[in-house]
């Protein structure tokens, strides 16, 4: 009895003991971080020597990665690293273990995904703490790591659903509008704000920021929009692909959305919910939840499971019948999902799930190519493109072409055709769509440079006449700027093999030091990067630099004379093949900096505010 009492002593003594040598916390919230994708912390191991800290490494899978400086704060202390490890895995099983040292790159690899850190060890009774590193340029944070095991607390009003007063979805009408959202972030971070997006009419967004976390949306429209705050229009510091923030905007309504920063990273690590990192208000609040809280309905995706296959045999009739009870089985799972919905969520819901439908059952090529892979697909497919019709046995049971609830989604005028079979070729919702369809030929027709004439314009909808015609003078303006700077600025590809081309061009200018920017019109970064270059393009106005910019046959020549315009400089657009034989392209937006003797001096690839810093700094050296 005895030496049991003492064998259990022992035992419990041995345990505290290693207890208070070592603590593990799994999963730490954290506040914030701006290592968008790049390290998660995953699990905190404190010892008397060490802070050692495992993060999964999220873009391993997409590319060639590193960490170039890496330490830790805690109240005040910085607590330098000490060493590291990389684990490659096969699902829980570990194939491999290699030492890690800063500022080595280590290659793309879906299965090298955990990086061990250890630093000195933090102070005694710490609570948090931060991960302060580099990667390349960039500084990369992540903020109030925890040392306890539960999340942060809420920063919102606990949730309360909407009050059903039993009123349906009201219609819809076209007309012109303001569209407007408030965002608000809370527990740290920032909003960006892109002021150069542009509506269909050419017009920029407002975006004012009254403070580092409060941004107004605001965009005359004439429909509703779904902007997606992260990504497109906006980015939420902090927040990546799986916490955006996907909103319903329609003209002249009112919607807020306030941010738990906290929350949405607790969520990232599965200890909140979605509905725990927001709460919605205004006139629209109520639908807005239903979509930021059933995500599965933004994306295709999530909609795999529920678009069936097709077979050798099958009808048209008999896939489109099966796709329609999928999605009807879809719907009331999240309506079992969320039973407190009021009539105004769940007519909502189920007409995004009858637009979702009736856009794959529009596009059936297309869906059971993605569904499929397109080579499956195409095997398959002969009985369904002999008895496919557009006549529909569900179209008259559908809510959102009922009551004017069309516009509640974007306008999908090739959807026409599908209207006129089903009985619906005349009426509101028809002839605005015909409306939409013939202003979208014409906008497409100016910004193919084309200036119209009066009649064409007068033969648009009265709604559209006046913004049509303020666009068609702004073409007008452009074609005849293009004109004038097409002879300055647009040169002609010298005869010279791609290998040669930017040494030839550098040659031309002697005694000048010429910059390069290798570009295209639908690259993101290359834009930004050419922005944040035309202040010290004026400051070196008058100095013995030349900038040059390239870019080939992947931007379009009517997008390309549009935006050269408005870029001072030497423009070559040269063939793919030359393009292909320019060594050493790894990316673009593309660098390269010649000095006054024709000698390369520096290039780089990416652009950022350090880029630009060190640009500057070379191109100071160049000229002297």
């Amino acid at each position: 009895m005895f030496r049991n009492v003492l064998s259990a002593t022992c035992l419990l003594m041995l345990t505290m003991s290693a207890q208070a040598k070592s603590k593990v916390v799994d999963r730490p919230a954290y506040v914030s971080s701006t290592a968008m994708y790049e390290l998660k912390p995953m699990k905190v191991e404190l010892t008397k020597k060490a802070t050692i800290v495992h993060f999964h490494v999220v873009n391993a899978k997409w590319g060639g990665w590193s960490v170039a400086e890496a330490q830790l704060v805690c109240n005040g202390d910085t607590l330098a690293f000490k060493s590291g490890r990389v684990i490659t895995h096969d699902g829980g099983k570990v194939l491999a273990e290699e030492p890690f040292e800063l500022g080595r790159d280590i290659d793309k690899n879906i299965q090298r995904d955990s990086l061990i850190m250890t630093f000195e060890p933090l102070p005694k009774g710490a609570e948090r703490f931060d991960y302060i590193g580099k990667s390349g340029r960039r500084k990369r944070e992540i903020k109030g790591i925890r040392l306890s095991e539960g999340p942060y607390p809420s920063l919102l009003p606990a949730y309360q659903p909407f009050v059903d007063d039993g009123q349906p979805l009201k219609p819809l009408k076209m007309g012109l509008g303001e569209v407007s959202a408030t965002i608000r972030v809370h527990g740290g971070g920032t909003i960006l704000s892109h002021n150069d997006w542009r509506t269909l009419w050419g017009k920029p967004f407002h975006c004012s920021n009254d403070d580092d976390s409060v941004i107004v949306y605001r965009c005359p429209d004439y429909l509703r929009q779904l902007p997606l705050f992260s990504g497109r229009g906006f980015g939420l510091v902090e927040v990546g692909i799986n916490t955006q923030f996907p909103l319903v905007l329609i003209p002249n309504e009112t919607l807020t959305l306030d941010i738990d920063l906290p929350a949405v990273t607790a969520r990232d690590n599965k200890k909140a919910k979605m509905r725990d990192t927001y709460r919605v208000g205004g006139s629209i609040g109520d639908i807005n939840q239903v979509l930021l809280e059933n995500q599965e309905l933004m994306y295709m995706h999530f909609h795999k499971d529920v678009i069936p296959e097709c077979t050798a045999e099958e009808t048209f009739a008999e896939w489109s019948e099966q796709l329609w009870q999928n999605f009807e089985a879809f719907r009331q799972k999240l309506l079992d999902r969320h039973p407190d919905y009021t009539r105004r969520q769940r007519e909502f819901l189920k007409i995004w799930i009858e637009d979702l439908y009736a856009c794959y059952r529009n596009d059936y090529v297309k869906t059971l190519k993605d569904k499929m892979g397109a080579g499956r697909a195409d095997s398959l497919m002969g009985h369904l493109k002999e008895t496919h019709t557009l006549a529909d046995p569900h179209f008259k049971d559908m809510l959102i072409y009922q009551g004017g609830r069309t516009f509640y989604f974007p306008a999908h005028t090739n959807h026409i055709p599908y209207l006129e079979a089903n009985g619906m070729g005349q009426g509101e919702v028809y002839e605005t769509l015909k409306a939409l369809d013939y202003k979208n030929q014409l906008m497409k027709r100016m910004n193919d440079l084309e200036v119209l004439s009066d009649s064409a314009i007068m033969a648009a909808h009265p709604l559209f006449q006046t913004p049509l015609r303020e666009y068609n003078d702004s073409i007008r303006l452009l074609v005849e700027r293009i004109q004038q700077e097409a002879q300055k600025r647009m040169m002609p590809t010298p005869d010279v093999t791609g290998d040669k081309l930017i040494e030839h061009i550098a040659a031309q200018h002697p005694g000048k030091a010429v910059f390069f920017d290798l570009w295209a019109t639908w690259c993101g970064p290359c834009k930004i990067g050419i922005a944040g270059m035309e202040p010290l393009k004026k400051e070196l106005k008058n100095q013995d630099i030349v900038f040059v910019y390239l870019t080939n046959e992947t931007s379009p020549i009517d997008e390309w004379k549009k935006q050269v315009a408005n870029i001072p400089g030497l423009h070559y657009r040269v063939t793919d093949d030359i393009w292909k034989q320019i060594p050493n392209i790894i990316g673009i937006p593309q660098y390269y900096l010649y000095d006054r003797n024709g000698h390369r001096q520096w290039e780089q690839t990416g652009y950022d505010e350090e880029v630009l810093k060190d640009i500057k700094q070379q191109i100071e050296k160049a000229i002297k």
